[in-house]
């Protein structure tokens, strides 16, 4: 996924950073994205505990941090009556459906994918829809497939990043034909945990070496800039707001509420104090709605604070520099 609160371009810095001089054996990291953050840890022997509001970034967390290897998807190749899992991605390669809300709304009224595309994603979501209904999937297969998806689908989607506009012309991934793949999972590292729900309800009261806190650095709503990925994980047609010139549901994601208090300096300073840990490591960006002289007098209240600058590329939608400084505090009790 391109975007969703990437962090590639700081996360051996941060790793590194966060781990240096501590013994830890589990983690959490309370505003999980992608598992991008989840995945490092793990890399490094760490038992890790993830969680989101948002079903897309949930079914990666889960993908990347809880699974130990590719599911093999017993009862659903024997529905179908293919041999192998290799056989089952070809079968999922050849699904199509030209007639659903997908591509009517994300390719006939809005550029997002080509026709053919968005059929081929169609295709393949009823089928998961399908498959999930007749009891077919375990948690693990499920969200496997639907990351699969998304990822797959994210490689030729007709945007800048985000799915809040499509471009006016077709980009050139966008022309690419789509190909679904599946999502590694990682094969190093004990496996964890990955929580749906709100962070200082899930985490609250337990015990971790390590809090990893990347709160977001504004109130921009993740379910409606991601609404179509979003969509897709629920594996659920949404009513689309047809006056929507990006075709968001008209129903606002429930996650959404949620994430918009987590960039709120009162809840950042409630979770600090929810989650027992030996180390908390808050990664944090310049200009960002909570100052950088609040957030440290805030944690300084929980142990003694070292601060560390990391050079970021960040993203952007207008032609300027990318580049920005990222803030590591790091507070040992």
């Amino acid at each position: 996924m391109r975007y969703f609160g990437t962090k590639s371009s700081t996360l051996d810095a941060v790793v590194r950073a966060s781990l240096s001089g501590i013994d830890a054996r589990t983690a959490a990291d309370a505003f999980g994205g992608l598992g991008t953050i989840g995945v490092a840890l793990r890399n490094e022997g760490i038992q890790v505990t993830t969680c989101d509001v948002l079903g897309m970034p949930h079914a990666f967390q889960h993908t990347r941090v809880v699974l130990g290897r590719r599911p093999y998807y017993l009862a659903l190749r024997q529905y179908l009556g293919v041999a192998s899992v290799a056989d089952l991605l070809l079968h999922i390669r050849e699904l199509s459906d030209h007639r659903s809300w997908i591509v009517r709304e994300f390719s006939t009224e809005r550029k997002f994918f080509t026709r053919a595309n968005a059929a081929k994603i169609s295709g393949i979501w009823m089928s998961i829809a399908s498959w999930k209904s007749k009891g077919l999937l375990s948690k693990s297969e499920e969200c496997h497939l639907v990351a699969s998806l998304v990822n797959s689908a994210d490689r030729c989607a007709n945007t800048a990043g985000t799915y809040y506009a499509y471009l006016k012309e077709w980009d050139r991934r966008a022309i690419k034909s789509f190909e679904f793949s599946w999502l590694d999972v990682p094969a190093a590292g004990p496996p964890g945990r990955a929580i749906r729900g709100d962070a200082i309800e899930v985490l609250g009261g337990d015990s971790f070496d390590l809090l990893y806190l990347d709160p977001p650095y504004n109130s921009r709503d993740y379910s409606r800039y991601y609404h179509f990925p979003e969509s897709l994980a629920s594996l659920k047609r949404p009513k689309t707001d047809g006056r929507s010139m990006a075709g968001v549901p008209i129903l606002r994601s429930k996650g959404g509420n949620s994430r918009e208090k987590s960039w709120s300096l009162e809840y950042v300073q409630r979770l600090v104090a929810a989650v027992q840990w030996r180390r908390c490591v808050l990664h944090y960006c310049e200009g960002a709605h909570v100052s950088l002289d609040h957030m440290r007098e805030m944690l300084s209240c929980h142990g003694k604070v070292e601060a560390l600058t990391i050079d970021a590329a960040s993203y952007t939608t207008v032609p300027r520099s990318r580049a920005s400084k990222h803030h590591l505090f790091i507070v040992d009790k």
